[in-house]
């Protein structure tokens, strides 16, 4: 019975989740038929004082006279955008490191292990806006950073799952028979921690949300005047006793992003961990 109670909370968490990102991604695909109107054009006689929700503008205009749903909606496309490339940047270097430390094994452990403390020792919104700051700001260089500073969680996970792997019988046996190291990764390997992969993807794609949300915020993210949910944020500040609106919609937004794809994650894990622990 308890068993039962688990795998139904397992189920319904990822179907949340799953959910929840489904919403997200459609919200973000249909912005230009959902926004109601441009989102970098004053649609409001409202220039320095933003205008509170109601009809026509249902989340308001900011200081500038542009409808805050517009933006909202067109923000989302950047957030997605950035999330999926981002967090395959940040799987591709992951992967590469945590399989070729956890297979190869000796001084190559040893190496990218080091490697990976280095970049731990940083905390990853620091590293960012290091890196950053050194670039034009721009969607290319927002992949990059946030590529280069969260593949290390993945690294660690990934190497931990092929130490138990190549020991197996199948890539023991695979490795008599003179398999190049190369082709054993690929094909024995890799599909083996495919799960594992999955679920740091969704896990990442979260932190790579509030990456983004947070360097947009401090003026590092997507050039003005796209819109962003951090440069949102960043620059209702000055409203936010008169038009606390101008913060909590994007806000709201953010947190919704980072929950859905937290939820989809953990429910994958849980599923993901009951089956491979009573295979």
């Amino acid at each position: 019975m308890a068993m039962q109670i688990g795998q139904g909370r397992e189920r319904v968490l990822s179907w949340v989740g799953g959910v929840m990102v489904a919403l997200m991604v459609l919200a973000a695909l249909a912005a230009p038929w959902l926004a109601p109107f441009d989102p970098l054009k004053a649609v409001a006689p409202s220039f320095g004082d933003p205008a509170p929700p109601g009809l026509p503008f249902l989340l308001g205009t900011d200081e500038l006279g542009r409808d805050v749903l517009s933006r909202l909606l067109y923000g989302a496309r950047v957030s997605l955008l950035v999330a999926i490339v981002a967090t395959t940047m940040t799987l591709v270097i992951g992967v590469a490191v945590g399989v070729s430390a956890g297979y190869l094994g000796g001084w190559v452990d040893t190496a990218l292990m080091r490697l990976t403390d280095v970049v731990l020792a940083f905390p990853a919104l620091l590293l960012a806006i290091a890196l950053a700051a050194l670039f034009e700001p721009g969607l290319g260089t927002i992949f990059v950073v946030i590529g280069v500073v969260s593949w290390t969680g993945v690294a660690r996970t990934v190497r931990g799952e092929v130490l138990s792997l190549r020991e197996r019988d199948y890539v023991t046996a695979a490795r008599a028979l003179g398999s190049w190291p190369g082709r054993l990764m690929l094909r024995h390997v890799i599909p083996n921690v495919l799960p594992t992969i999955i679920v740091m993807g969704a896990l990442s794609t979260s932190n790579t949300v509030l990456l983004d949300a947070g360097l947009s915020y401090l003026g590092l993210g997507v050039p003005v005047p796209t819109p962003s949910w951090g440069r949102m944020i960043s620059d209702s500040q000055t409203y936010y006793r008169l038009a606390p609106w101008l913060m909590i919609s994007p806000g709201l937004a953010i947190v919704y992003a980072v929950a859905a794809f937290n939820f989809l994650g953990y429910g994958l894990l849980a599923r993901f961990g009951r089956r491979d622990g009573g295979s």
